[in-house]
C-alpha cells in the first residue's frame, strides 16, 4: 500500500525558489532589455507584456503571465507578418527559466535549508509511493542523487522538467497542440490510473500546491479519480474487484499554510484534512 505525494511550488519554496507570486521578479533580472517602439526606456519582455496585458494590476504571478502569453503566440494566425514575437517572447522566457531553477537547484545547501528534502526523500517507500510534481525544477532529482536513492519511473512531473524539452504551462489550452500533448499526456494517463487504484492507495497528500483554478486539466485529473473512486457500485479497477475495505477509503491531506487554497479542493466528495503548516513543520511533525 502507497502514498501518492502531489507537489507544488511551496515545496520547493524550502530552497528558496520562486513561488509563482515571485517568478517573474526572479526572472526579470536575466532578460535583456530592450528600446521600445515609441522610444520609451528599454524594457524586457515582463515589463513590457505587463503593461501591455496586466495594466494596472498588481500581484499577476508566473501561471498566469505564461497561460495569457501561451495564447498570445496564436494571434500570429491572424495577421501578416515574418516573425511571431509572442512564440519568440514565451521562448526566451522558457530559457530563463531553465537557466535560473538549474542554478538555484545548484546552488541548495544540503546542509541547511536542503535538509529537509533530504529527510522528506528518505521517509519515501520507494516500492510503493509515488511522487505527482508540478514543479519544474529538479530539486527532487538531485535530492536522489546526493543520497544514492533509485527513484526509478516514480517522481512523474506532469508540466515537464528543465531537462526536458516540452514545458507546459498551467493553462487550460495545454493539450490542445500536439508539441505539448505527445510527450505529456502519457504522464497524465498514469497519474489518473495511480489515483484509481484504490487497493494500493492509502493516502493522497498535497504539499505545497494552491490547486490554481486556471489549470482546469489538473483539477480534473484529480476531480474525476475522486469522483470515479466514490461511486457506491461494485468498484473494479482493471477487471479486479477493489476490496471493500479499500473503497474510497484513502485519507486525503492537503499541507499549505495558506488558508485562502482550501476553497480551491471544494470539489472532493469527501473534505480533505486541511494543515496550516509549512512544509518543514509537517515533514517533523509527520517523522515524529
Amino acid at each position: 500500500m502507497g502514498t501518492i505525494y502531489v507537489l507544488g511550488a511551496g515545496f520547493s519554496k524550502t530552497c528558496h525558489i520562486a513561488t509563482d507570486a515571485e517568478m517573474l521578479g526572479a526572472l526579470n533580472p536575466l532578460l535583456k532589455a530592450t528600446p521600445q517602439k515609441n522610444g520609451g526606456p528599454p524594457r524586457t519582455t515582463i515589463e513590457h507584456l505587463t503593461e501591455q496585458n496586466f495594466l494596472n494590476r498588481d500581484g499577476i504571478g508566473f501561471e498566469l503571465f505564461m497561460s495569457n502569453l501561451s495564447s498570445l503566440k496564436f494571434l500570429g494566425d491572424c495577421w501578416d507578418g515574418k516573425r511571431n514575437v509572442f512564440r519568440e517572447e514565451e521562448r526566451e522566457l522558457r530559457k530563463a527559466l531553465r537557466r535560473y531553477l538549474t542554478e538555484c537547484v545548484k546552488s541548495v545547501n544540503w546542509d541547511t535549508e536542503g535538509r529537509a528534502i533530504l529527510d522528506f526523500m528518505r521517509t519515501i517507500n520507494w516500492s510503493a509511493d509515488h511522487i505527482l510534481t508540478f514543479n519544474y525544477d529538479q530539486l527532487l532529482e538531485a535530492a536522489a542523487e546526493k543520497l544514492g536513492i533509485a527513484v526509478g519511473d516514480r517522481i512523474i512531473h506532469l508540466h515537464g522538467a528543465v531537462r526536458e524539452r516540452t514545458l507546459a504551462w498551467p493553462t487550460f489550452t495545454k493539450f490542445a497542440y500536439r508539441t505539448t500533448k505527445a510527450p505529456l499526456a502519457p504522464r497524465w494517463k498514469r497519474a489518473f490510473e495511480l489515483l484509481r487504484n484504490q487497493t494500493q492507495l492509502d493516502q493522497l497528500i498535497f504539499v505545497g500546491y494552491s490547486m490554481p483554478p486556471a489549470d482546469l486539466e489538473a483539477k480534473a485529473l484529480f476531480n474525476y479519480s475522486d469522483w470515479y473512486n466514490s461511486l457506491p457500485a461494485i468498484p473494479f479497477f482493471h477487471g479486479k474487484l477493489v476490496p471493500a475495505s479499500k473503497r474510497y477509503s484513502y485519507e486525503i491531506c492537503v499541507v499549505n499554510p495558506n488558508p485562502d487554497v482550501r476553497q480551491n479542493y471544494k470539489f472532493f466528495r469527501r473534505p480533505p484534512r486541511f494543515l496550516r503548516q509549512k512544509f518543514e513543520v509537517w515533514l517533523r511533525n509527520r517523522r515524529r
